[in-house]
C-alpha cells in the first residue's frame, strides 16, 4: 500500500512507523487514566484520581496556574517524594508545550505561562527517596483552588487522567479503546463506559461531550478495535466517563489513535 495514505495501512505497520518516527505529519496520541469508588451520579464521573465528578475546562484564552500538593515532602526541600514536574499543556493558539516546576510542598508554585489553554498531562521529572509523590498533586487555575484541572494523586509520579485536547492544525483519528472494571462488594456494581469528546462526525461542538462508544462491564474487561476510526477535529477534548448502578465500583480506561496534520 502507497505510503501516502499511511493511516490506511495494517495497524501492525502504521503504529511502529509513526512510533518510529518516519512518516511525517503523523503522530501517536493516548490517554489513561482511573477512578476509585465511582458514585451513581447522574452527569457520570470523569476518570481522574480528583474528588470532583467532571474535570473543568479553562478558557479558551489560556490561563495562569498553581502547581501545590498535601503533602511538604514533595518539593526540594522535602527530599522525599516528588521534587521537580513537567507539566504538558496548550497554549491559547492550541500548540504543545511543556514547563518544569520545582514543587514547593505545600507552598503553591505559579507557573510562568499565563495562557494555558489545556492540561495533558502532568509527570515527575525528579524524585525523593520514595520515588513517588507523598500527597496529591495538583494544578488549578490560579485563585481558585477548588478548579483543579489536572493531578498526580499520592503514590503516583504521573497523572492518571484520561482527558485529551486535540492540538491546532492536527486531527485525531481514534484507532480503539479498552477499559475494565472491579466491583468492590458483595454485590457485583456495573457500570456504563462511555468514550465522549466534543465535537460531531468531525465538526466542534465546544463543551458539549458527545458519546462516540460505550460498554458495559461488571467484574470484567473490553478491548475495542475500531474499523472505522473515529475522527475527532483540532480543539476537541476527548475523555472518557463511567456512570454506575451501585456505588464503589473501580474503573480504568484508555484510548488510543493517530494524530494527522490537517
Amino acid at each position: 500500500m502507497s505510503q501516502s495514505n499511511p493511516i490506511l495501512q495494517p495497524r501492525k505497520d502504521i503504529y511502529l512507523e509513526i512510533a518510529k518516527g518516519v512518516i511525517a505529519g503523523h503522530a501517536t496520541f493516548n490517554g489513561f487514566g482511573e477512578r476509585v469508588n465511582v458514585q451513581t451520579t447522574a452527569q457520570g464521573e470523569d476518570l481522574w484520581r480528583g474528588a470532583g465528578t467532571t474535570i473543568p475546562v479553562p478558557a479558551p484564552a489560556g490561563e495562569q496556574m498553581t502547581v501545590v500538593s498535601t503533602a511538604n515532602t514533595d518539593g526540594a526541600a522535602g527530599k522525599t517524594g516528588v521534587l521537580t514536574i513537567a507539566i504538558h499543556y496548550l497554549d491559547a493558539n492550541g500548540d504543545a508545550q511543556e514547563e518544569i516546576k520545582i514543587l514547593n510542598g505545600t507552598t503553591g508554585v505559579d507557573t510562568i505561562a499565563t495562557d494555558i489553554r489545556f492540561v495533558q498531562e502532568l509527570h515527575a521529572l525528579t524524585v525523593g527517596i520514595t520515588g513517588v509523590a507523598d500527597g496529591d498533586i495538583k494544578i488549578f487555575k490560579k485563585g481558585e483552588v477548588g478548579r483543579i484541572y489536572n493531578m498526580i494523586a499520592t503514590g503516583g509520579n504521573m497523572s492518571l487522567v484520561v482527558n485529551r485536547m486535540v492540538p491546532r492544525g492536527k486531527t485525531l483519528y481514534v484507532t480503539g479503546w479498552h477499559c475494565s472494571v472491579s466491583g468492590k462488594t458483595a454485590q457485583d456494581q456495573q457500570l456504563s463506559v462511555r468514550l465522549r469528546s466534543t465535537d460531531h462526525d468531525g465538526i466542534l461542538v465546544p463543551y458539549v461531550f458527545l458519546f462516540k462508544d460505550v460498554v458495559y462491564l461488571k467484574n470484567g474487561a473490553s478491548n475495542i478495535r475500531f474499523v472505522e476510526y473515529i475522527k475527532v477535529p483540532e480543539f476537541s477534548i476527548i475523555k472518557i466517563s463511567a456512570w454506575a448502578d451501585v456505588a464503589n465500583a473501580e474503573v480504568s480506561a484508555y484510548f488510543e489513535g493517530i494524530l494527522v496534520d490537517n
